[in-house]
Formats: structure tokens, C-alpha cells, sequence
């Protein structure tokens, strides 16, 4: 009976060490290249917020949008968001055979966005649109004011 057992966990241990598990998956960045953002943000209303951004390959699936979110450092009247989109890809591809005529896309970023404080007069969102030469991240800033804004007043004529 033991060495039944014995033979039992061997083959067990032998098929759990098999590298042939089908494909993998790792993960990259698609780069975005605007946002859908209203003007302004009005106070209980909702906002439906989509992200346009481009996959690396074909081969490359988006996933999801990722990201943090506080206190502007600076100016505690700023809520900011980092935002970046999330694809995927089987690194054991050595190739990408699929083919795709457009690798841009757009996704949905916020379904229900809602203005969360009366203590922020401007919302900041800061989508990573690449990266420098030294590798350090780009964004485009996007500040939507809460409120709408004043309107602007034509400078007045000086000239008399």
C-alpha cells in the first residue's frame, strides 16, 4: 500500500512540474491618446467617461483601465487621477500573425463618474500617452473644472 502512495505522489509531482500549459499571459501598457471629457463637471450629475488609446500589436487584447487617485500635492482644491490602459499578449508568440487595420480603440474609463467632494473645484486626469527617451512617463493633462466655468470678458478698449 505504501508503495502505492509513493507511486501515486511521484506521478503526481511529474505531472505538476509539465511546462506545457498552453499559452501565457503577460501584460503591457497601450498608450492613450485622448479622453472623452465633458467641459465641466456639475455637481450630482454622472458622467459617462471613455479613453481612446492604441494596442502594441494585434496580438495585444486590452484588459482594463488602471491607476490612483488623490490630493493634488500642490493644490489641495485639485483631485487628480493617473490613469493608465492595460492590455495583454502570450509572451510565448514569437510573431504576431493577426492582423489588424486599426489598433486604436476606445473604452469605456467611467460608467457612473461623479464630482466626489464639494471641496474640489477642478478634477485633473492624467492619462499615460508614452514615454520619454530616459523612459520616464508622458501624460496628457486634462483639468475639468466643477461648475461652469465664468464666462470670459472681452478685455476693454484702452485706446481713447
Amino acid at each position: 500500500m505504501k508503495r502505492l502512495i509513493l507511486l501515486f505522489v511521484s506521478a503526481l509531482v511529474l505531472v505538476s512540474c509539465n511546462t506545457d500549459d498552453g499559452p501565457s499571459i503577460a501584460y503591457d501598457v497601450a498608450l492613450i491618446t485622448d479622453a472623452d471629457l465633458p467641459e465641466y463637471f456639475e455637481k450630482d450629475e454622472t458622467y459617462e467617461i471613455n479613453a481612446d488609446y492604441t494596442l502594441n500589436s494585434a496580438c495585444h487584447k486590452f484588459v482594463t483601465f488602471d491607476g490612483n487617485q488623490g490630493k493634488d500635492e500642490e493644490n489641495d482644491s485639485i483631485y487628480v487621477y493617473n490613469i493608465s490602459a492595460i492590455s495583454s499578449y502570450d509572451p510565448a508568440l514569437t510573431e504576431c500573425t493577426e492582423e489588424s487595420e486599426n489598433l486604436s480603440k476606445t473604452s469605456k474609463l467611467f460608467e457612473n463618474f461623479r464630482v466626489r467632494s464639494e471641496d474640489y473645484t477642478t478634477y485633473r486626469f492624467n492619462f499615460l500617452s508614452g514615454f520619454d527617451s530616459d523612459d520616464k512617463p508622458e501624460y496628457i493633462t486634462i483639468d475639468v473644472p466643477v461648475g461652469e466655468p465664468e464666462p470670459e470678458t472681452p478685455e476693454e478698449n484702452t485706446n481713447a
